[in-house]
């Protein structure tokens, strides 16, 4: 008898068909023969090799008797019976899955979603928060939820003007990476009327001839563009801030209450940030402006700083080249070099202004996030959190037309006018060197903040009889803070007669106007009508500082 060979391990679907072993089938008294078959006489159909013929396709097995072994341990119709379960369990849950698809889709939970879209607005809303408070700690003093309040007022003189010194260097300019990198190039004064809603901007020539008070790079010298970086000798940068505020303060006779410091990348950033600005070509040239220092950035293939008189639209780049433009390298437009790209400053300012503040801009979180992230990194300040709130309350109340542009060189009345000093090529108060009495007249003038003394035209001069430095220059910007002008300082002899302070009304009782306003100021009567022993002046008030106190 030939030797059979075992089958192979059926399977359907590929599920492999698990057999009975003999111990499961033991319980019942059966045990399969092994290698056992069927018998043909329990098939029907057998002459088509077991396999029914019916109208149904699917070949099926018939029951095998009990008191019969079983050859493979399932019969066909058990198999066909675990392949329809099977199918119908299927079907079953994806029945299911749909039923609850479509009462999924008829009860939606409304108040999850809505608790989901809040929760993210949450998250972006702490996102923004969250950078603001970093960028914050880099910006302003004091504590970011000043942010949420009221606002805090602002410090202002007794005109009720608050006095803003903006300044730009150029540290972050690969070319002044060597040198120049500390030199504010860009120095103006924002002075802003808070109850009025006035405000008004003033541009100091940074070639401006200036005495610094003490030893610098340059000398106890030179030009006001140098008095940041020699205030920050010992390396910080509010030092260098405040010795700039004070020497401007001096320069216009006003109190300095605020400096802002800020370098080229905010006004590239933030301008493209509210999505560039329209600028106002204005120039004698009929041609407009053209600058071909710039030409370098498109590789000599373009004029980069060149737009005919009328509206220009700016992106970051340019609006920066404009501010930086002076008519260099054969250009036309831009005759008054310095004088002019300060006045452009002033535009570009008013205009960044306009559309950070139009309807929409701020609205934008990706356009405030990048504004926070650009003066985060690039703008230093000694304004609070609840003045910056102010200040930004303020700038959406005050029209551009509320907002006066002053010039040093006027047509009709310059305070100032270039020379050469020292070697050196330098803008000086047409008054006389150091003395700036004549800019401090016109700006208090430009501001309305002059006091009514028609007529009198008075001079007033303030001597330091004292061992400190600095006092008179400090004493006469606390009267110009006054709205008085047409004041110089000087030194004399130090003598205890003075005590803190002495006053002097030489003016032959002609300038009672002027009088009135010194002695409110300083808060005493004149000491007299001629001046002690010893000192000379010729102006109509000499206000004397001493060594002693009240």
């Amino acid at each position: 008898m030939k030797e059979m060979k075992p089958r192979p391990t059926e399977s359907i679907d590929g599920f492999t068909i698990r057999r009975r072993s003999q111990a499961d089938m033991s319980g019942s008294g059966l045990v399969r023969p092994e290698n056992a078959s069927i018998p043909e006489e329990f098939l029907k159909g057998s002459n088509t090799g077991g396999l029914r013929k019916s109208e149904d396709p699917t070949p099926t097995l018939e029951a095998i008797p009990d008191e019969v072994p079983r050859a493979t341990g399932l019969r066909r119709a058990e198999i066909d019976e675990s392949l329809q379960a099977l199918d119908d369990d299927v079907r079953e849950r994806a029945n299911k899955r749909t039923r609850k698809n479509k009462l999924s889709f008829k009860r939606i939970p409304w108040r999850r979603i809505l608790l989901v879209i809040g929760a993210l607005l949450v998250i972006g809303g702490a996102y923004m928060g969250i950078k603001l408070f970093l960028a914050s700690g880099r910006v302003f003093q004091g504590n970011l939820l000043d942010l949420l309040g009221a606002g805090t007022a602002l410090k202002a003189d007794a005109q009720g003007n608050t006095n803003v010194l903006i300044f730009g260097t150029s540290e972050d300019d690969p070319s002044h990476v060597d040198a120049g990198a500390n030199l504010a190039d860009s120095i103006m004064v924002l002075s802003i009327n808070q109850e009025k809603k006035t405000a008004a901007m003033v541009s100091i020539p940074r070639d401006l001839y200036v005495k610094y008070g003490e030893a610098c790079i340059s000398g106890f010298q030179g030009k006001i563009n140098v008095a940041y970086e020699c205030g920050m000798a010992s390396g910080n940068e509010a030092s260098g801030s405040k010795k700039l505020q004070s020497i401007v303060g001096e320069v216009l006779g006003l109190d300095m209450h605020y400096y802002a410091h800020v370098n080229y990348t905010v006004l590239k950033e933030v301008v493209d940030a509210v999505g560039g600005i329209t600028v106002k070509i204005e120039s004698d040239d009929p041609r407009g402006v053209l600058d071909r220092n710039f030409d370098w950035r498109c590789r000599y293939t373009c004029y980069y700083v060149k737009w005919p008189n009328g509206d220009a639209q700016l992106d970051g780049e340019h609006a920066l080249a404009l501010a930086r433009a002076r008519n260099d390298a054969g250009g036309y437009g831009l005759a008054g070099g310095n004088f002019d790209r300060e006045q452009y400053q002033q535009k570009i300012i008013i205009a960044l202004k306009d559309k950070a503040i139009s309807s929409g801009t701020l609205a934008n979180p990706i356009t405030v996030t990048k504004i926070i992230d650009s003066l985060g990194n690039n703008i230093r300040t000694d304004f609070s959190a609840g003045e910056i709130k102010t200040l930004i309350k303020l700038a959406g109340e005050i029209d551009n037309t509320k907002i006066k542009r002053i010039s040093l060189i006027d047509e009709k009345n310059p305070v100032v006018t270039t020379g050469n000093y020292d070697g050196q090529s330098i803008v000086r108060p047409i008054s006389g060197m150091f003395d700036y009495s004549g800019i401090s007249k016109y700006v208090k003038e430009q501001l309305g903040t002059t006091v009514d003394t028609t007529n009198e035209d008075a001079s007033i001069q303030v001597l330091n009889g004292s061992d400190k430095s600095g006092v008179a220059s400090k004493k006469a910007n606390e009267l110009t803070s006054a709205g008085l002008s047409n004041i110089t300082t000087g030194d004399t002899a130090t003598s205890s007669v003075y005590k803190d302070f002495v006053w002097y009304d030489l003016s032959g009782g002609v300038m009672p106007k002027t009088s009135a306003k010194i002695q409110e100021v300083l808060g005493r009567s004149a000491a007299g009508t001629t001046l002690p022993s010893g000192v000379q002046s010729t102006a109509d008030f000499v206000i004397i500082i001493g060594n002693g106190t009240n």
